[in-house]
């Protein structure tokens, strides 16, 4: 009777985090869309502050901050400090992933512009590089530390989700990673100058990067109570979860973009979500039957 209580204590607690979540979702996409808000924080000189960055920042601090606690909470015995060094230049890397991703398919006005290359800030941080980046940097720093590498995946998935939701605004500052023309009513307003080749004369479209961060953090809560719950048993489920769930929101999220690089006439995020559908299932598969 006592362990039925527990879990619906968490499981309330969860449907809290995602109704707040998502209430605090549509009250700053309602009351910030129909504002022109300058992409730039402020400049010294060349150099740029851009809510693009800012959010970045807070989504990684958010990070930090809540993996200190469920270190302690599940008696991790990595020293934290050790950790955050760790984390920092697994970041570094995960940050060249994502440009690499953006930057090879698109090297005809990278070449030309090369400066552009190291302009993140200016946008253009693919999310799947990130991923690749980051698992790779994070398996070789882990296999060095002699820390268990899906252990701590496990730990950080639900954040990755987390930090992609409030990333995505980003691209509602920077006016991208917008859908097709529409008149629906939270249609969002893009200035002429960030029209895509061929839709300069339409001024409504749908914002999905805005459908993308809530489903984002609809990811974050599932993945959040299936590691807080009885049916976390072996390590690598909660990544191998992560994959699938994000390999399908990407998936069909991929049908309302049209500003995504394409290889042989197919869409680049296509191709990887696919293979992290698979990777994913088949991840929890042999997951949940280890002993």
């Amino acid at each position: 009777m006592l362990c039925k209580v527990k879990i619906g204590i968490k499981i309330l607690e969860m449907l809290l985090i995602l109704i707040l979540g998502l209430a605090l979702e549509f009250v700053l996409y309602f009351s910030l869309k129909d504002l022109n808000i300058n992409p730039t924080i402020f400049k010294i000189g060349e150099l740029q502050i851009r809510y693009y960055g800012l959010m970045y920042i807070i989504a990684i601090a958010l990070a930090l901050f809540f993996l200190k606690r469920d270190f302690e909470k599940f008696k991790i015995n990595i020293n934290y400090k050790e950790f955050e060094d760790a984390a920092f230049w697994t970041i570094i890397i995960a940050i060249i992933g994502a440009r690499i991703y953006h930057v090879i398919p698109n090297w005809d006005y990278y070449s030309k512009n090369p400066f552009e290359i190291i302009a993140i800030w200016h946008g253009g941080l693919a999310i799947y590089g990130g991923i690749i980046g980051g698992l790779i940097g994070g398996y070789i720093i882990c296999k060095i530390k002699n820390w268990n590498f899906l252990k701590l995946a496990d730990m950080i998935m639900p954040y990755l989700a987390l930090g992609q939701a409030i990333g995505r605004w980003g691209n509602f500052f920077n006016k991208e990673a917008y859908g097709p023309p529409t008149d629906v009513p939270w249609a969002i307003y893009i200035p002429y100058e960030n029209r895509i080749k061929g839709f300069e004369n339409y001024e409504y479209f749908h914002p999905t990067f805005w459908y993308e961060s809530i489903l984002n953090y609809i990811n974050f809560v599932i993945l959040l109570y299936f590691r807080n719950s009885k049916f976390y048993k072996n390590d690598g489920q909660v990544l191998s979860l992560y994959l699938l769930n994000y390999g399908i929101i990407r998936f069909f999220i991929e049908f309302q973009r049209f500003d995504t690089d394409k290889f042989l006439g197919i869409r680049i995020a296509h191709i990887f979500s696919i293979v992290a559908i698979i990777v994913g299932a088949f991840g929890l598969i042999i997951s949940s039957r280890r002993k």
